[in-house]
Formats: structure tokens, C-alpha cells, sequence
């Protein structure tokens, strides 16, 4: 493998660079949302709307326009809203190892990007499902099942776990990466082996409050997307059949499918993200020119990096980098 002919520019970029290059490995790889995304989101869907479907389902059958049923209303988009930013990490498993896939090949393949998660599936799904609070808050969700609405439960605290998970995860947002890319084992008996936390704390540290606020930049930039798509969405709805008011299509289909697709769209970026902090950080890219020089003069495969593929390099044509500017360029 010749990991100097990388099929995406490995340079530093700004916040700006990274959601153009986010948007233009989209248009180049569109099944990434369309196909891998819901590979790993579909189960997080079903349960979601098993949770809390019956909430507007319920309010529907007394009219969803009073006040009692607003606040029903607002609960239900409350929970929604808190579960997807809580499971998206876990549900763009498959698509992180795919993206890691592309940075080396021409064409990435999902059979081993599924293979590679079923692989790691209880590192992660400790990591990035429990941990991270997915499946707790899921726990307490369940546990409100058609009990009567109550401020507290159903609106504070939501938000006060919303406000937790955010710093937790703006001071360590590459957690999914390290786990499934650079496979940091989660505990070693060897004091030289780098755990996954020994490795959180020493590429997210050093550039802690740059790393945090491109996080809660990039936040900020997500929720006006999401707010953008979500009324388009309910716009297109009102041209096709004339009805404008929010709905049980709007509130079981089109409220939970924007935040999905803002949710994919925020995994492509972490990603990106995190190439560019470990270029800044470690000159990555000057790694892999020497790594690359080692193999072609010496033929050693040790310390080649884990988000590479084992695929020989003559299987597929040397790729073209793609570049915020190379849309236009690419193979």
C-alpha cells in the first residue's frame, strides 16, 4: 500500500475547508448517507419510534391543537430531538470505517466496513452506546412509557442531560475514531500499549479549547441545517398535497428524518475534523510520506496505520486526492 497516494488531501484545513470537503465527499460517495448511515441508524429509528411514536399517535386521536397537546408535543420533540444526539455516534459506526476506508481507496467497501463493526461491535457499543449515556437515556425513556406529562422529567431534564453530553463529548469528540480506527484497546496490562484513554487525553489536550469550540461552531452550523431542512421538508409536503399543518407525517416522519440526516452529515465532519487535528497535532501526513518511503525501500508493514486497507495498491488504479477543489477532478 502506498500511503503517500491517499484518495483525500491529507493537509491541514480550516473549519470552512472541512464542511466543504464534507459536502463534496458526499456528492462523491452519496451512498454514504443514502445506504451506510442507515445501515447503522435503522435499529436507533425503530426503537426511537417504539419509545415515543405513541405520544403524538395518542394526542392525534383528541387533535393536536390545544394547549394540553403542545406541551405533549413538546415533550415528544424534546426526547427525540436528545435521543438521536445521543445515538449518532453509534449509529455512524459503519459509516466511520467506510470514511476511513476512503481516505486510502478508490472504492471502500461496505461488506468490510460491517465486517470491521461486527468485529468491534462491544468496544463500541460500550464506548459510544453506554457510556456516552445512548442507551441509559433510552432506559429512562422506556421507563415514562404513557405516563402523564410532568415539566421536571419530560423537558428539564432532557435538557440538563443534553447540556452534559455536550461538554463531554466537545472535550473528546474523536472517541468514536480512536476506537474504530485506531483500535486503542479499552485496557492493557502493558504499560507501553496506548489505551484508548491514554490516547484521548493525549490528542484531545493539547489542542483542547480549539478542538471544543470547532465543536460547538460546528453545532451551532448543524441545528440551522437541521432547522433549514426540517421546514423544507414540511414546505415540499404542503406543495405536494395542499396541508400545511404539522401532522403525524410531519411529527413521525419528517421531524425524526431531518435530525437523522443532520446527524449523518455531523459524522462525515467529526471525521474530517479528526484527520485535521492529527495532521496538526502529529504531522500525520509527514507519517505517512515516511511510512510509505519504508515500505517501497524496505517492504516493512509494521506501524502501518489501522485505518488503512490490506488491499494490494496494484488491485485498483492510484487514486486522484480529492480536494475541496478537485470535485470537478475526481475519478
Amino acid at each position: 500500500m502506498q500511503l503517500d497516494q491517499t484518495h483525500v488531501a491529507v493537509r491541514v484545513r480550516t473549519l470552512t475547508e472541512i464542511g466543504d470537503l464534507a459536502l463534496v465527499l458526499l456528492h462523491r460517495y452519496p451512498s454514504m448517507l443514502l445506504i451506510g448511515f442507515l445501515l447503522g441508524a435503522w435499529p436507533w429509528m425503530i426503537a426511537n419510534a417504539l419509545l415515543l411514536s405513541w405520544i403524538p399517535l395518542t394526542e392525534a386521536q383528541y387533535g393536536l391543537d390545544d394547549s394540553e397537546a403542545t406541551w405533549e408535543l413538546i415533550r415528544y420533540g424534546t426526547w427525540m430531538a436528545l435521543l438521536v444526539f445521543l445515538q449518532t455516534p453509534a449509529a455512524g459506526v459503519v459509516t466511520t470505517i467506510y470514511l476511513g476506508q476512503a481516505v486510502f481507496e478508490q472504492k471502500p467497501s461496505w461488506r468490510s466496513a460491517l465486517k470491521i463493526s461486527r468485529q468491534q461491535f462491544w468496544r463500541w457499543f460500550y464506548c459510544l452506546g453506554i457510556r456516552r449515556l445512548a442507551i441509559p437515556v433510552m432506559i429512562l425513556v422506556a421507563l415514562r412509557l404513557f405516563q402523564p406529562y410532568d415539566t421536571f422529567l419530560d423537558i428539564t431534564l432532557p435538557i440538563i442531560i443534553f447540556f452534559v453530553a455536550l461538554v463531554v463529548r466537545a472535550g473528546r469528540p474523536f472517541l468514536p475514531e480512536m476506537i474504530l480506527l485506531e483500535m486503542c484497546p479499552l485496557r492493557s496490562k502493558n504499560a507501553n500499549e496506548i489505551t484508548l484513554g491514554r490516547r484521548a487525553r493525549a490528542l484531545h489536550r493539547p489542542a483542547g479549547s480549539d478542538v471544543g469550540s470547532r465543536w460547538i461552531a460546528v453545532a451551532m452550523t448543524l441545528t440551522v441545517i437541521f432547522a433549514g431542512l426540517f421546514y423544507s421538508l414540511v414546505w415540499v409536503r404542503g406543495i405536494a398535497i395542499g396541508y400545511w399543518n404539522f401532522g403525524l407525517v410531519t411529527l413521525l416522519v419528517l421531524y425524526p428524518l431531518a435530525l437523522w440526516v443532520v446527524g449523518g452529515l455531523s459524522v462525515v465532519v467529526r471525521m474530517i475534523a479528526y484527520l485535521d487535528t492529527r495532521i496538526r497535532l502529529e504531522g500525520w501526513d509527514v507519517e505517512l510520506a515516511v511510512r510509505a518511503e519504508a515500505l517501497r525501500q524496505f517492504g516493512e508493514e509494521t506501524g502501518v496505520p489501522k485505518v488503512a486497507s490490506q488491499r494490494p495498491v496494484e488491485s485498483v488504479p492510484p487514486p486522484i486526492p480529492l480536494d475541496n477543489a478537485a470535485i470537478g477532478e475526481a475519478p
